[in-house]
């Protein structure tokens, strides 16, 4: 799959001038609110029409001012879940998926219905208006709807923010299995990191209606200013970490990163040589000048500070512990301790502050795809 976008457009007193080329990956849309995310998203869905440039997909030439080629929504190769659409209001739940399934070409069809509304537990909403569903029934919804489409590239709008966690924690594995297997190229808008770092650490950073930056996060988070166009006040740390043992009666899990040590919330359920990805906020992170013997906050772990950056409500701070870290604290404690780039300090967590990002087997979603 190849993205090439060069476009414009001037809505009010905002204008955007999108340039992005994309080939054969996952891609992450980061920015503040009003940066333009939603707004390139709606240019490649067709939901909002360019004043000017090019967009092509494969090949397939969707926009094109000089040429007057507008290709619609419904002919875009283009699945979309996105915020406050209301394509599909005045339809039912199940008059949105069976036209979605009967437009696609026989040959091109993915999946089945009946499997995807299983699945999404939208059964009950079938004859329900779109209309009338909540905001986290309506994106399952028309998540259902993307696929059926059997897209040739996948646009998300931030929606597991609005599942809820136990949702989310299965369909993130379940659409990187359907990235990588149908190889399906996925662009996640977000403002926070959590769930676009399971799909990709390649991000376009947007700020006022331009892509200012395009690379791998972790390489970004280190340039100077990137946090502030990015808008976090708070950062969703995540670690790649491999379970070491579990300490059962005193209800904890033992797991290593980066040739550090982590205390983790007990899963006995997972094997010792599973690697597993944890997540930390920021503002669960506390600082120190040295390691503190005799406190409840069981990880410390130490690093060296890249920057300080100022935040909304505070300071976040960089810090390289082999992965990059942020901590969120108060302009006040930075001050106190005198924190300067270079130096070194120990960041310090609770063991019940990590939680476990999902971790099913895709292996198990084998029956939406039509075999086992």
């Amino acid at each position: 799959m190849l993205l090439e976008m060069n476009v414009s457009l001037r809505r009010g007193n905002f204008d955007l001038t999108a340039d992005l080329s994309v080939q054969d990956e996952n891609i992450g849309l980061l920015g503040r609110s009003g940066a333009g995310k939603s707004t390139m998203l709606g240019l490649l869905t067709g939901t909002l029409r360019p004043e000017s440039g090019r967009i092509v997909l494969d090949g397939k030439t969707l926009f094109d001012s000089r040429k007057g080629i507008f290709i619609p929504r419904e002919q875009r190769p283009v699945g979309a879940v996105l915020q406050n659409d209301t394509l599909h209001s005045g339809e039912t739940v199940k008059e949105c998926l069976s036209s979605a399934y009967e437009r696609t070409l026989k040959q091109r069809r993915r999946f089945q219905p009946d499997h995807l509304i299983d699945f999404l537990h939208i059964g009950h909403l079938l004859n329900r208006p779109i209309a009338s569903l909540s905001t986290g029934e309506r994106q399952r919804v028309l998540l259902a709807n993307a696929l059926l489409k059997s897209p040739r590239l996948l646009l998300l709008d931030d929606p597991l923010a609005t599942m809820g966690h136990d949702v989310s924690n299965v369909l993130t594995p379940f659409l990187k299995r359907v990235a990588s297997e149908l190889q399906l190229p996925l662009v996640y808008a977000s403002q926070t990191l959590g769930e676009m770092l399971e799909f990709s650490e390649k991000v376009a950073v947007m700020d006022q209606g331009r892509v200012v930056r395009l690379g791998v996060l972790n390489d970004l988070l280190r340039e100077v200013g990137m946090i502030q166009k990015i808008g976090l006040s708070q950062f969703e740390n995540k670690m790649l970490a491999t379970i070491i043992a579990h300490d059962i009666p005193n209800g904890c899990t033992f797991a290593e990163t980066y040739g550090t040590e982590l205390i983790l919330p007990l899963r006995s359920d997972l094997a010792p040589g599973t690697s597993i990805a944890v997540t930390l906020s920021s503002n669960e992170i506390a600082l120190s000048r040295g390691y503190i013997a005799g406190i409840s906050m069981q990880n410390q772990i130490k690093g060296r500070i890249c920057a300080l950056i100022p935040a909304e409500n505070g300071i976040l701070v960089q810090i390289d512990c082999g992965n990059v870290w942020i901590a969120g604290i108060s302009l006040k404690a930075c001050q106190d301790m005198n924190l300067n780039e270079g130096d070194s300090v120990y960041c310090l967590a609770k063991t019940v502050a990590f939680s476990y990002r999902a971790n099913t087997d895709p292996k198990s979603f084998g029956w939406l795809f039509g075999r086992q």
